[in-house]
């Protein structure tokens, strides 16, 4: 006896779920592009992972943009990391303020860099986007959001 099923072979009544389909097709509101330009933004998230084409390791952040225009807007940056990369992946986790004794401690430590607030460029180049890290938001407190002040040694 086949287990399986096909579609053609199972007696389901649809019909209760007719009034809910509408002929016209709805249209979503358009995404707003984001322009080209600076902006500062908080890091929501990083993440290491393996490209699947490659099979070099890929930094992956995720921006949150506080201002001065486009607030809450999300951007993402992947950036591969091979041989010749290395040393722009290490200055850029160094500009958000992580100081790695050996780069393999990268992936431990990744959780520093949440909550990072920085300015970045956004530059639009035919259809690739680049995001560049342009350093730490001067006065920002730049610190992950679990550290307590009260807790600081000094």
């Amino acid at each position: 006896m086949n287990a399986s099923l096909r579609s053609t072979d199972v007696d389901v009544d649809l019909s209760r779920f007719d009034q809910t389909v509408q002929t016209e097709t709805k249209r979503r509101p358009a995404i707003e592009e984001m322009p080209d330009g600076r902006y500062d933004v908080r890091i929501e998230d990083v993440e290491l992972y393996k490209s699947p084409s490659s099979g070099n390791p890929v930094l992956k952040y995720t921006l949150r943009v506080i201002g001065p225009t486009h607030a809450n807007h999300l951007m993402w940056k992947r950036r591969g990391i091979t041989d010749k990369t290395r040393d722009y992946v290490a200055d850029e986790v160094k500009l958000c303020g992580l100081e790695l004794e050996r780069f393999s401690d990268l992936k431990q430590n990744l959780h520093e860099l949440i909550g990072v607030e920085i300015e970045v460029t956004r530059k639009t180049r035919g259809e690739d986007v680049n995001i560049y890290f342009n350093g730490l938001i001067e006065g920002s407190k730049n610190r992950r959001p679990d550290v307590d002040e009260d807790d600081l040694p000094f």
